[in-house]
């Protein structure tokens, strides 16, 4: 087979490519996707009437390109929702951001989380993210949340990271704003999520389904195996497919060790991610507590959980709830594993045992790339050399960078924009 663009992995990105490529009239490309459906990780199962994601998929939506696209693709099955978001710490429930909430705290821990706000330190050159959280709160926030909390999701320390990824992710009230919450009184509307959208139905498959409803080129079940950059050719199983151009939305370490270049897979090397387990719950009462919770506390083996019959009435029958738990990939996947989980939850009143009508795991090997120092270099050098044979990079992982659905959406409209440019 030839194509003139060859697109790899049909989650977001890889469908948004293929579908802002047929909106300018180019249809000479191929989209390949290993699984049996479109979507990556951005997947819904459907089990004895309830929809789970693989782990929460929400729709955080700041441009009007973006908002305007989804409205198109879904129409009537899109809706938007306020944010309750809180965290369990110290013995108490409270809202999200930590930060912003310090009222709610025991009292000796609110006036260290204030004095150390007072004496933070400047920001130094070149910060790791520790830095960053230290210059933005003071020791007391870092100590009591931002350190704990990170330390579970990333798997490593916050000195062993940059503070490249964290500047529009993390809400940053300013010194006058963390002394006015000494009062238990929620602030809304702080962070990029404090609104964000969900479908009605179909979880947010029907966000992968509506967009591969306008791609006529995919081909599913099909991973490629090796990638010859001499030649521009991919092999799908024992099938060369020659390309002048490819978009690879795959985990950038899994593309540079399908190449066999040297220089290539020790770039790979270098770029680390941290997996993680998911325990999902169906439950038979409703609960209506909160969109999601964090949990910095060491004693909790997840770090956050969602309450996916939240975000629609649709996805779980009437009467009932779902939940998602994330764990670290370390955490065992086992009969006793999930006990344990659902033992805490139960502590924390959140679902009582006696409640629960299944559960079932899944793993995310790939979910949240860790910013090491050396990642932005390794990255930029990765892009340099597979540039010059014609390989764009796109996504999330195609990227390796933390990311959410909108920039995934839009980076594969800039990879059609480019490969538009390249053919004029």
């Amino acid at each position: 087979m030839q194509v003139n663009t060859l697109i790899l992995g049909a989650g977001i990105t890889g469908l948004s490519t293929a579908y802002h490529l047929e909106t300018l009239g180019i249809t000479d490309y191929l989209l390949l996707e290993k699984d049996a459906a479109p979507g990556g990780l951005c997947k819904s199962e459907h089990r004895q009437g309830f929809t789970f994601d693989h782990s929460g998929h929400l729709l955080h939506l700041h441009t009007p390109y973006a908002l305007e696209t989804f409205k198109t693709l879904l129409g009537s099955n899109l809706h938007c929702l306020t944010r309750r978001a809180v965290l369990y710490t110290q013995g108490v429930q409270m809202p999200f951001p930590f930060q912003a909430h310090l009222g709610y705290l025991p009292p000796e821990i609110r006036q260290e989380c204030l004095d150390e706000a007072r004496r933070a330190p400047a920001l130094p050159p070149n910060p790791s993210f520790k830095d960053w959280c230290l210059s933005a709160f003071g020791k007391g926030v870092y100590k009591y949340f931002l350190r704990p909390y990170n330390t579970k999701l990333w798997g490593v320390d916050p000195a062993d990271m940059t503070a490249e990824w964290c500047g529009e992710f993390i809400p940053r009230p300013n010194l006058e704003q963390m002394q006015a919450s000494t009062h238990p009184q929620e602030k809304t509307g702080l962070g990029y999520n404090a609104h964000f959208y969900y479908p009605l139905k179909g979880g947010c498959q029907a966000l992968t389904d509506a967009l591969a409803a306008h791609v006529q080129n995919l081909r599913l079940n099909t991973p490629v195996t090796r990638l010859d950059l001499a030649s521009r050719t991919a092999w799908a199983g024992n099938t060369p497919i020659t390309f002048k151009h490819l978009v690879s939305t795959l985990p950038l370490p899994a593309l540079l060790k399908l190449t066999g270049v040297e220089a290539l897979h020790k770039l790979a090397k270098q770029l680390s991610c941290t997996g993680i387990n998911v325990l999902n719950i169906a439950a038979k009462k409703p609960f209506n507590g909160f969109h999601w919770a964090y949990f910095p506390d060491r004693q909790e083996p997840f770090f956050r959980v969602g309450v996916q019959s939240s975000f629609s009435p649709y996805v779980a029958p009437e009467g009932t709830s779902s939940f998602y738990v994330e764990l670290p990939s370390s955490f065992a996947q086992t009969p006793q594993g999930a006990q344990q989980v659902l033992s805490r939850l139960a502590q924390k009143g959140i679902i009582e045992e006696k409640d629960v009508l299944f559960y079932f795991w899944q793993t995310l090997p790939y979910a949240y790339v860790v910013y090491r120092p050396q990642r932005a270099q390794t990255v930029l050098q990765a892009q340099t050399l597979l540039k010059q044979y014609g390989i764009l990079l796109a996504g999330r992982y195609g990227r390796w960078e933390y990311s959410f659905i909108e920039r995934g959406f839009l980076q594969g409209k800039e990879a059609a924009a480019a490969l538009q440019k390249e053919q004029e």
